[in-house]
């Protein structure tokens, strides 16, 4: 176990495979509360990968297995969104599932999104285990402004072995949002949304309908331009039609 926070961007630790090759990881089962969460889970798995995928070295998974005891494969955690920087996406895909033993370190980021059966095990037992794993930061959203968790929104960073909670700053309009130092963004929460922000573009990370809004209206734009362009050049091929009718005569 470690208690140093995994920083984006810290040396890969090499993959080592502890078990057996071509063994797979068994599948997570069905969530009884997914109705509950999936939702923000996967808008929230959108962003992220929508902001981070410049970067091979960046795992994400959203539902899937950590397995924490190579001896033991039935000691695994099943965090609601999870990522990793500077290791092998390609080796956990084969693996199905991550294996810190083998990833040669812990997720560095983990959120869990709370339901009415999975709220005590968030705030009781998982910074235990996630603390002991090493997970640099570990954060909790609840949908529903704090009737599972207490608050809408908490964030712990790992210090020393031990977990230290982020400020949590409440806006006046309602927002509450906390700083992740390992991913440079803003967490808020807002109207049971979970929202990125980027401090440095000052702007809000788009999720899946928003950007295929915007995108549709950029497509819209640029097809007015290229039919007024079209128009444009229509216009003056008459113009020079009519220039050399005038200069035959």
């Amino acid at each position: 176990m470690t208690s140093k926070i995994s920083k984006p961007g810290t040396a890969v630790f090499p993959y080592r495979m502890i078990l057996p090759e071509g063994f797979l990881c068994p599948d997570p089962e069905y969530r009884v509360d997914s109705v509950y969460q999936s939702s923000v889970i996967d808008e929230a798995g959108h962003v992220l990968r929508a902001h981070l995928s410049p970067r091979p070295d960046m795992f994400l998974d959203t539902g899937g297995f950590v397995f924490y005891d190579t001896g033991d494969l039935n000691r695994r955690v099943r965090p609601d969104l999870y990522l990793a920087f500077g290791v092998d996406p390609a080796a956990i895909y084969a693996r199905n599932g991550f294996v810190p033993e083998e990833v040669g370190k812990p997720p560095d980021f983990v959120l869990e999104v709370g339901s009415p059966s999975t709220a005590r095990i968030d705030t009781e037992r998982k910074p235990v285990l996630y603390g002991g794993m090493g997970v640099g930061e570990y954060w909790r959203f609840d949908p529903t402004g704090g009737d599972y968790y207490g608050y809408a929104l908490a964030g712990d960073i790992l210090v020393d072995g031990a977990y230290q909670p982020i400020p949590i700053t409440a806006e006046p309009a309602g927002m509450t949002w906390g700083y992740s130092p390992l991913l440079d963004l803003n967490l808020c929460s807002q109207d049971g949304r979970l929202i990125f922000h980027d401090p440095k573009t000052g702007r809000y990370l788009l999720n899946l309908p928003e950007t295929q809004a915007v995108l549709a209206e950029q497509t819209a734009a640029l097809a007015e331009q290229t039919a007024a362009l079209e128009a444009s050049n229509t216009e003056v091929e008459r113009l020079r039609e009519e220039l050399r009718r005038l200069r035959g005569q």
